[in-house]
């Protein structure tokens, strides 16, 4: 499919929100075999191109879009617009209007936006579609605050604003919101859109405040900001809803935002919401937002991976497009997260049918639960690291181990297969996941969770990862299998009062009666497989004391922790081992 891109003709000279959802387009549609041209005006070739997205309703864009609807073109429009009835009046609304009747298709940032649209305008419904805006995934990277205090010399607690300067953005009220917060610094980064508003707000705003100019969008220094910054306020006259908000929230930040727009639909309970115009409102919000601090930043983070990185929601455009052509598909599941909610102190968000995102080497620890309980399957970059782990109806415990990736800085999680007690799948509300941080793979133990991981993804009788300051381990009940790479696993264990492991490998016995003690203790399998086969099979079979410990309804077996293996090439080579030892 080959689309042609237009917008009005100074939209670049202090481009904001729309030009990056615009350029960001560009770089990520063809990923989903779509062919994207900007507009050449010395060389447009209109005719061939399968349909024209003109971006913007700015006043005299109308011209444009009746030449494509009069050579035929099926015509996509993205207005960036919130009107409403007390609003229209001051703006072309005749023109818009007409663009909009225009159009096959109008696509907006939400929902709510769609409705309203649909409602001042007096247009059906139908005509209007949703496409998120969206993330570049490296703000979804872990980045030093450093990076940018260092460069810009600010040693203070400070409140961040992203935007061009203009009334809009209402950089103004936020200064004097700012006032009742003298030990903070409030540092504005963007455009000068209106000289006059900007230097208002410089005389207002006095030695309180720092402007750096725009930051460029790939920028370090940008990531930095946002987890440098005490709170990101963006308290707009509107907003729908603002990407520097949503690279904020995406790298942890307390956010505040406008209630004007379709802000709650991306942020739920995750953000503070104010009135534009209430001063005092804003300085509370901001007061509120910094006294959260960034407790829920794990889980803004697996959120905004999951429902706004560009790479996915071109997809929803994708399908719009299609449609145009009569080439869409079946309607697909839904993915990704329900916005955040709050009980308390705490945040948690359900996902939907299935979630993919993006997250950094680490593990990811939290609780989690489905609402009638179930099971999910959990992976990794395509490999299985979970497979149908149990969900309980009440908050568990849960840690999710991400791997170094050979090349990629970001690893592709999936909590996919969720499935309730019955074995249906589940189409929405799947599990919910709180109270959630994140642990760096720097930590010294790293890979050995990792190894312990692979196991328990391919494994029955062990339960869940838990962690002590030394080691992670899982528990086995009386009875346990797993399958394994041949090769050489090294792990410590330990029984709570003692216990006796008999062990198998390949359905025959290997050791019996092996003694396992109340402290940690080293030990060793060094397999091969099978001919015919790639995995080794491992059974373990417990028998424990008489005063044996219960966790709940599970019997607490043996703990196997501090793992690490070493692969094996080939049977040949094991035996060739063996054979130089023992000729020794």
């Amino acid at each position: 499919m080959k689309v042609l891109f237009n917008t009005y003709p100074m939209a670049f000279h202090t481009p904001g929100g729309g030009e990056v959802q615009l350029m960001q387009y560009d770089r990520h549609l063809p990923e989903r075999a779509v062919e994207v041209t900007l507009l050449d005006m010395w060389a447009p070739k209109f005719k061939g191109h399968d349909l024209v997205h003109f971006f913007s309703c700015m006043s005299g864009s109308l011209h444009f879009c009746s030449f494509i609807k009069r050579i035929g073109m099926p015509l996509v429009v993205s207005p960036n617009l919130w009107i409403t009835e007390e609003t229209k009046s001051n703006y072309p609304y005749d023109e818009i209007r007409l663009m909009f009747v225009l159009a096959d298709r109008v696509v907006c940032n939400s929902n709510a936006e769609c409705d309203l649209l649909a409602t001042v305008f007096n247009i059906e419904r139908e005509k209007f579609a949703t496409v998120y805006n969206g993330i570049d995934r490296q703000f979804l990277a872990r980045t030093s605050p450093e990076i940018f205090r260092t460069k810009f010399e600010i040693s203070e607690d400070f409140v961040l604003n992203v935007a061009n300067i203009e009334p809009r953005k209402n950089q103004l009220n936020l200064i004097r919101a700012l006032k009742q917060h003298p030990e903070l610094k409030l540092v504005l980064a963007g455009h000068i859109r209106d000289t006059e508003y900007a230097e208002r707000c410089f005389a207002e705003g006095g030695d309180q405040l720092k402007y750096l100019g725009p930051i460029p969008h790939d920028a370090d220094e940008l990531r930095s900001a946002y987890a440098a910054c005490s709170v990101f306020a963006l308290p707009s006259t509107l907003e729908t809803p603002g990407l520097a908000a949503l690279e904020a929230f995406a790298c942890g930040a307390p956010i505040v935002v406008t209630n004007e727009g379709c802000t709650y639909e991306y942020f739920g309970d995750g953000a503070q919401y104010v009135s534009w115009d209430d001063i005092d409102g804003i300085s509370r919000a901001i007061a509120q937002g910094r006294a959260q601090g960034r407790r829920h930043a794990a889980l803004a983070n697996i959120v905004a991976g999951a429902n706004f990185t560009w790479n996915n929601v071109v997809g929803e455009l994708v399908r719009v497009y299609n449609e145009l052509k009569d080439t869409a598909d079946a309607t697909a599941e839904a993915g990704g997260f329900r916005t955040i909610e709050r009980d308390g102190a705490s945040a948690f968000a359900w996902t939907r049918g299935f979630a993919h995102f993006d997250s950094e080497p680490g593990i990811i620890n939290g609780l989690w639960r489905m609402e009638a309980g179930g099971t999910a399957d959990i992976s990794v970059n395509g490999e299985l690291f979970a497979r149908q782990v149990e969900i309980s109806q009440q908050w568990k415990p849960f840690q999710i181990v991400i791997p170094r990736g050979a090349d990629a800085a970001l690893s592709r999680v999936t909590i996919d297969n969720i499935r309730r007690p019955d074995g249906s799948l589940v189409q929405d509300r799947g599990l919910a996941l709180r109270d959630v941080s994140f642990e760096s793979s720097d930590k010294p133990n790293f890979e050995e969770a990792v190894v312990l991981s692979r196991l328990l993804a391919r494994s029955e009788g062990i339960f869940s990862i838990e962690s002590d300051p030394f080691r992670y381990f899982a528990w086995t009940g009386t009875q346990c299998r797993f399958r394994m790479k041949p090769g050489q696993l090294r792990f410590m264990w330990h029984a709570i009062n003692g216990a006796n492991v008999d062990i198998d490998l390949n359905g025959h016995p290997w050791q019996a009666g092996v003694k396992v003690g109340a402290d940690w203790s080293g030990f060793e399998l060094d397999t091969v497989a099978v001919a015919g086969e790639d995995d080794v099979e491992v059974m373990l079979r417990v028998t424990l004391p008489e005063d044996a410990v219960l966790n709940g309804e599970r019997l607490l077996g043996v703990a196997i922790g501090a793992c690490t293996f070493t692969a094996r090439q080939s049977e040949v080579e094991y035996r060739e081992k063996r054979e130089d030892a023992n000729s020794h």
